[in-house]
């Protein structure tokens, strides 16, 4: 007749060896994971320097002097145009003017309602914040 504890350590050495090979099994999972994250590393590392390398090719200064030329109506700067002083830089005609009719403007002051949560509510929501303020003027 088997003793009880003859059961006991026959349980236990069956409970270690299940736990071994699901300990075995679950790395052997992990290391396929880390392969296949390796292998995705290399591949991003090749398709760097491939980015790299036609990085270099497109800013070639011989190749960019040679699309503007072609793609840009640019001539050498004369001497006409070159300012002689600061006194020469003509004034601006029109300074800014946030009053003016022209178009949009930003104006301190005024809330921009933001959307209600609700189809057909109005203001702004509590809690909400206002991103900007402006006024619009035609």
């Amino acid at each position: 007749m088997i003793s009880k504890s003859t059961v006991i350590w026959l349980g236990l050495a069956g409970l270690a060896s299940g736990a071994l090979f699901h300990t075995s099994y679950r790395v052997q999972a992990l290391g396929e994971d880390l392969a296949g994250l390796n292998r995705a590393i290399i591949h991003e590392q090749e398709a760097i320097q491939i980015l790299k390398a036609e990085w270099s090719y497109m800013n070639d200064p011989t190749r960019i002097e040679e699309m503007a030329r072609r793609h840009l109506v640019l001539g050498p700067t004369a001497a006409g145009q070159m300012i002689a002083s600061v006194e020469s830089i003509p004034a601006r005609l029109h300074p800014a003017d946030p009053n003016a009719p022209a178009g949009s403007a930003l104006v301190a002051g005024t809330t921009v309602p933001m959307p209600s949560r609700k189809p057909g509510g109005s203001g702004v929501p509590a809690g909400s914040v206002v991103l900007a303020t402006y006024k619009v003027t035609q």
